[in-house]
């Protein structure tokens, strides 16, 4: 008697699918058991990153080593404090991202950061580019900024009223502080579900996102 067709096709269609999983679980096994094992070519092939080259306008870096859309997430006010160079600088959220937990502050160009001596809240610390100085001058860093994490600035109820969170660090420069804010970028932000209003319309009133 002969096979009926239909399940002639479906026998081989199984078979064909055992034969498909049988060479995916191999090639899986062979990854996690024994890397050496793994194919390392075509779409197996390792993802290299290279390093960005660090933009240089009038001699400083007006904005950080990878590109960026402007926005205004931070606004800062700079003050003079007791000593030689001594400043304070305040930073405002600002964003309608939510809450900024983490930062970075360049000066405006022509100012060189010596020293972070505080913030009022988080962790602010004086960052560069290092290694540029090779064995004779291992402690030259380029382009100091400062750098906080851990601030945790608490988002505006409008970004029409600058009531978002605020940290104040201080700091020391090289020379007195002229003019410029310098360049401020949001390095992590913790989004809010509800939409922060840029405007209020007239009798109402703005509550805290959350």
């Amino acid at each position: 008697m002969r096979r009926p067709r239909g399940l002639a096709q479906l026998a081989c269609a199984l078979v064909a699918c055992v034969v498909v999983v049988g060479v995916i679980a191999a090639v899986i096994v062979m990854k996690d058991g024994d890397e050496s094992a793994a194919p390392t070519t075509g779409e197996w092939a390792p993802i290299t990153v290279t390093r960005p080259n660090v933009p240089i306008i009038g001699g400083g870096v007006p904005v950080d080593i990878d590109p960026m859309v402007h926005r205004d997430d931070l606004s800062t006010t700079i003050t003079p404090l007791p000593g030689t160079h001594h400043y304070g600088i305040t930073v405002s959220n600002t964003s309608d991202l939510g809450a900024i937990n983490s930062f970075q502050w360049y000066p405006p160009t022509g100012l060189r950061l010596l020293e972070v001596v505080g913030s009022t809240k988080g962790h602010c610390t004086l960052e560069g580019l290092k290694g540029f100085g090779g064995n004779q001058f291992p402690t030259v860093v380029l382009y100091p900024n400062i750098t906080c994490d851990k601030v945790d600035l608490q988002p505006p109820s409008c970004t029409c009223l600058g009531d978002g969170g605020t940290v104040t660090i201080s700091f020391v420069t090289d020379k007195d502080y002229g003019a410029g804010s310098g360049e401020l970028r949001v390095r992590a932000a913790t989004l809010v579900f509800d939409r922060i209003p840029s405007y209020l319309k007239p009798g109402s009133t703005a509550r805290s996102p959350g």
